[in-house]
């Protein structure tokens, strides 16, 4: 457990690299950070999940899936944060309301989406493994959710 937690302050730490970074643009930026984030994601499940030669080379085409479908997921995150932060000095009521509803069915599909791989991993993997893999994943998604509510202000 110990691994974990210093695995994952290693992460929050990367996630701290945009501002040190000189890409040509921020597009470029973000790319950079991005891989680099992705890079030392799979290091920490790599090293915390202890898959044998077989499940490792089961685990690792779906985790790519998996990861490829939680990124658009992600970006649409970004988006609604984007959108947010633009209209954060005129925020009306109405479109307060839109970006929480947006939030929410981005939220179900995130759950919705857990839920539907869960079956493919626990082919592929021991319930344990699964249950190890599933709760690394979820203390990742927090640390990404503490860095952004440190971020994003309060409505007004």
């Amino acid at each position: 457990m110990r691994r974990i937690v210093c695995s994952l302050l290693v992460l929050a730490c990367l996630s701290m690299l945009p501002a040190v970074l000189s890409a040509q643009t921020q597009a470029d930026e973000e790319e950079v950070v991005r891989s680099m984030l992705q890079t030392g994601k799979k290091a920490i499940i790599a090293d915390n999940m202890q898959f044998s030669e077989a499940e490792s080379q089961a685990f690792w085409p779906l985790y790519n899936e998996f990861q490829q479908a939680k990124t658009k997921l992600n970006e649409k995150t970004i988006k609604l944060i984007n959108e947010y932060l633009l209209n954060y000095d005129s925020l009306t009521d109405d479109k307060a309301g839109a970006i929480i509803r947006d939030l929410m069915a981005i939220e179900k599909d995130r759950v919705d989406l857990k839920s539907s791989y869960l079956p493919k991993f626990s082919k592929i993997l021991p319930a344990k493994k699964v249950a190890r893999y599933y709760q690394i994943e979820n203390k990742i998604e927090a640390i990404v959710k503490y860095e952004l509510a440190k971020e994003v202000p309060l409505v007004k």
